[in-house]
Parts: structure tokens; sequence; C-alpha cells
């Protein structure tokens, strides 16, 4: 398809968080029918790609990346509009910067379930027939009914019949079935509007891109249907860094890739293939996740006592070759019996005390041991990633992107190199290896995305501002260039955004955002401004919204040409 094929050039692009995008014909938060106008300036401006964060159904919860299902559409983001059902707000001008998703969701279904009781009849059929062409919607109809009885608590939680998804979904569409095709319904509506949005993006030229979270909640109807997908005694998170001293822990359960490719990643190919029907490309999230991911005890706090699953690990027998009782360092709380008789080492062990105070002899014959496999397990990591990623990209059409941020492994870095794999480069932290220094336009990754921003990191402003040096900053983004150092918030952005999208990068992709030139709120406090802080609660994020309708931004004679000649002058327009 000639519109696929040409999506490998210099381009510039927009992620926008859907619900923050409020239009004239929205019902008080961003929805699908937001992206037309979206697509129709980013069009006029020379923005040839739209990037959106999941739009997953996240249930009582907050997050696209923590969803109740990896299919389904959340009901939020249905237009009334395209329906006809030409509801207004109650407010026609935005005064707050945050929305609430679940009062917006629960009064748009309270709307549309009125009209679904009067077209009963025309909408169960259409249900129905949505239902025998994407059975997913069986099972996240009969959870997403019985998660609302139980008010959002953990499927495992329910009584016991309903924690069995083959008879609970039997009795849902038995007992109950005219509410669970109203579910179904809603998902139908849903990908009729978003679809049919593709069809608008490609005859304007312009490519939409989704987001596919690698992992996925542990109450959702995923976990529910298939437990056998996943690790359930095993959480995700991150290794201790500079950043957190005690790792992170996500929650989520491991993914089980031994069982994943026995049903021939049937799961995936799904999930793939029900993304395809809306985006042209999509972010991997967290691709490092498909080589090699932190696996922590689900009950543990902290990352502290995590491995990278799969890991061989050290068998009882090469510890008794050394002359070593595993057991006795299992005690000091420095290696961990992971199964039956094989054990890891902990993150940074040799920082403990029990391990310091161990005499050297011994230490000569335990430390070697906790690098013993490396090799050949950097060997396994590496193709178990490529071979996932390669069926990936037999599944789908879309142009895959992997979000590759963080402490990348050289071997990761090398495959993904090797694979062609479009990658990330937030210029905040793209810097030089060897002087730790910021990197000029040229020396940016080809295939790469670069980026001033990301959904979770402060504004651009915010980060000029209030993270660094702002010394250094001004001589390289500025006095480097022969620039005169600016003296406005608008300086300062523009002046970023010039370099950004002169970078050698295949595509740079902005936060919408970062692109608020002449809009004071977000120039003068860029903080009040963000989508999502790692590591706050749920409901303190995810909630941001635009301070100015998208007509009004979008009809701003002067930011339109200002942007159109950045990208004209760094030959994105294409």
């Amino acid at each position: 398809m000639e519109f696929f094929e040409n999506v490998k050039k210099r381009r510039a692009g927009v992620l926008v968080s859907l619900p923050s995008i409020v239009s004239e014909h929205s019902f008080e938060c961003g929805d699908i029918y937001s992206l037309i106008p979206l697509c129709d300036w980013a069009k006029d401006v020379g923005f040839s790609i739209i990037q959106l964060l999941p739009l997953n159904d996240t249930g009582f919860g907050y997050s696209p990346y923590s969803a109740i299902s990896a299919f389904a559409i959340d009901p939020l983001y249905i237009s009334l509009y395209k329906l006809d059902l030409n509801v207004k707000s109650r407010k026609r001008e935005i005064r707050s910067l945050e929305n609430h998703p679940i009062r917006i969701r629960n009064l748009k279904l309270e709307i549309i379930r009125k009209y679904y009781l009067e077209n009963k009849k025309e909408a169960t059929r259409e249900a129905t027939y949505f239902l025998e062409k994407h059975p997913w919607c069986y099972s996240y109809a009969a959870f997403r009914l019985l998660y609302e009885e139980n008010h959002g608590s953990g499927w495992w939680e329910w009584p016991k019949e309903f924690q069995n998804p083959n008879h609970a979904k039997e009795y849902i569409f038995s007992e109950k079935r005219n509410e669970a095709l109203f579910w179904v319904y809603l998902q139908k509506v849903a990908y009729d509007q978003l679809s049919e949005v593709k069809v608008h993006f490609e005859d304007s030229g312009v490519y939409l891109k989704g987001d596919m979270p690698i992992l996925t909640s542990r109450n959702s109807c995923d976990v529910w249907e298939h437990p056998e997908y996943f690790i359930m005694d095993l959480q995700a998170g991150a290794p201790p860094d500079d950043f957190s001293k005690t790792g992170q822990t996500w929650g989520f359960p491991v993914l089980n890739w031994e069982v994943l490719e026995k049903s021939n990643y049937s799961w995936w190919k799904d999930r793939l293939s029900y993304l395809e029907n809306f985006f042209h490309l999509y972010r991997i999230d967290h691709v490092i996740g498909m080589y090699r991911i932190w696996s922590i005890p689900k009950e543990d706090d902290t990352a502290l006592k995590g491995w990278f699953h799969p890991q061989f690990g050290i068998s009882k027998e090469e510890f008794i070759n050394e002359g070593l009782d595993p057991k006795r360092f299992e005690s000091l709380g420095l290696i961990y019996e992971f199964k039956s008789d094989h054990y890891i080492f902990y993150w940074d062990f040799w920082k403990e005390a029990a391990y310091q105070e161990l005499n050297e002899e011994t230490k000569a014959k335990l430390y070697p041991l906790s690098e013993l496999h490396i090799k050949e397990e950097e060997k396994h990591w590496r193709e178990s990633g490529e071979k996932i990623l390669e069926i990936f990209e037999s599944f789908s059409s879309m142009v895959p992107c992997a979000e590759d941020l963080g402490s990348v492994p050289s071997f990761i870095r090398e495959s993904l190199f090797e694979r062609q794999m479009i990658g990330i480069d937030v210029v905040r932290w793209t810097k030089s290896f060897t002087t730790g220094e910021f990197i000029p336009e040229a020396s940016y990754r080809k295939n790469a995305i670069s980026v001033l921003s990301t959904h979770d990191t402060s504004l651009v402003l915010d980060w000029w501002k209030n993270e660094g040096d702002l010394e250094s900053k001004l001589q390289f983004f500025f006095d480097r260039l022969k620039k005169p150092r600016p003296k406005t918030e608008d300086q300062i952005l523009l002046g970023l955004l010039s370099f950004v999208l002169g970078t050698s990068s295949l595509f740079s992709i902005q936060l919408f955002q970062d692109l608020a030139l002449g809009v004071p709120s977000v120039l003068e406090n860029p903080e009040k401004h963000r989508i999502n802080l790692p590591g706050t609660a749920d409901h303190s994020n995810w909630t941001y919204r635009f301070p100015v309708l998208f007509e009004e931004f979008a009809s701003d004679f002067k930011r339109n040409l200002t942007l159109r000649k950045l990208l004209l002058d760094s030959g994105r327009n294409p």
C-alpha cells in the first residue's frame, strides 16, 4: 500500500493526550471527533504525524497504561457529536486544567444508553454483528459488567463463580444479555468512529500513530481470561538506579512468553490486527521488555529483590563446585532461590554489609558466580527479543517505533540498530557518552524520533527553567548557533523547536503543549501542564486539559505561520 510505503520520510508530528484536546463539538474533554480538526490543522501547518497515547478503557483508574482491556476503547472517547447526539457540555469555555474522566464517562454513558434504548432493535443487531466479528468483545463485555457491579475490585475478589471466565460469560450473556450488549455496542460505535477518522487522515495525507503498552493490568479482562499468558506471582518493574534507590514496582504481571509462543502469539496477533484498523504506526512501549524484564515477587514493595526474566541463574551444583553452600548466602540476603536449586544474586549485593563482612577468599569465589552466565544470557535475551519483534512485524503492516529510553544495554541497542527499529531521542537526555554534553543536530540517530518532552516528563519550558544548569543550555542552544540569548518564553521555545526539528532524526514529534507559542498559561506556568509524573498517585495524573478550545488555538495566524516556517526550514514538510 503506497500510503504505508511513503511514511519513512523526514517528517514532523504532534503527540497529544486525546482527552486534553477539547474542540467545539467535544463533551467536556477531547474525543474521537477532536482528531478531525487536529488533523486538518496539522495538514495546514505541515505536520504529517499525529501520535496518541493509548485509548484503552481504564475503568475506575486513570492511566491508559493500566487499562482493563488490551483491546477495548474507552467509552470516554466516543463522540456524541458524531452520533448526532448534539448534547452540549455544561460549560462552553475551559475554566480548569483538569478533566474528571470518570464523571465525564458516566455522563456520556447515560446519554448513549438512552439513545441505545430508543433504538434498541437496530442497536442490538449492530452489537450482535460486531460481537461475531470481534470475539474478544465477548469476554470484555462480561468482564466490564462484573467489574462495574463489583465497584472495580480485583477479579480475584469477585464471587468464586465469576472468577471462572467461561462460567461468567455464559451467565452474563444469558441472564444479563441486554446490558452486556450495551457494552458491546459502545465498542462498535468507538470502532466505527475511529476507523472513519483513519480514512480522513489518509485522505489528508497525515499518519495516525497509536500506542501499544507491553504490560497489562492484573485487574484486566485479558489476565482474567488468560492467566496462563502471565506469570502471576511476579510483577514487572525496574531495577534500582540514580533516580530510585529501591527501583520501581509496577504491579503488572510478567508476560509468559513460553506459553504465548505455544499459542503462536495469538493474543498479540489479535491485538496488533485490531490496532491496525485505526493506526498507520504504533509505539512499542518499553521495547526492552521484549528482550528481558525486571521481575519482582508480586508481594514486594521495592524492586531490590528482582531479577532479569528470563534468567538461567546459578545452580546449586555451581555453588558446591566452588565449595560454597548457597543456603548460607540466601540466609545472608545476598541471593534468592527463584526456582528449584537455581539462584539469582540481588542487585548491588556486593554493597551489602553481609557481603563486606565475608572473608576475602569467600568473596573471591562468590563474586565471579554472579557473572557466570552473563554472556550466554545476553545471547539468549537478544535472540528472544529479535524473534518476538520479527513476529510482531509479520502480524501487521503498521510501522513499529520502539520506546527505547532509559538504561538500555549495549546488546539491545545493537539489536535495535541492526533491525532498523525507529527509536526515540529526548533532547534533554541525548548527550555525548564521553563528555556528557548535549550533542549537535547532525549527530542524532537518523532512524529515530527526536522529541523535546514526553508524556512522562516535564514540559520543555519547565525543564529549561527549573532543571539542570541554565548557562550550559544557553551556550549550546543559542550561543553555539550565533543566536541572541532569549528574553521571553516564546523565544526560548522557538529556539528549542528550531533545534529539535533540525536534528537528523527521521521523525521529530513534539508534545502538543510544547507547541503552545503565544499561550500565556503554558508559557508562564509550564509545570501546571504536565500529563504524568511517574511514581505519584494515579488520580493526580492523566487528567490534563489544554486551556484553549482547539479551534481557537488552530485559528492563530501568527503561530501557524511561525510553525509552518520552522517545518519548511527543517525539511520536514513532505
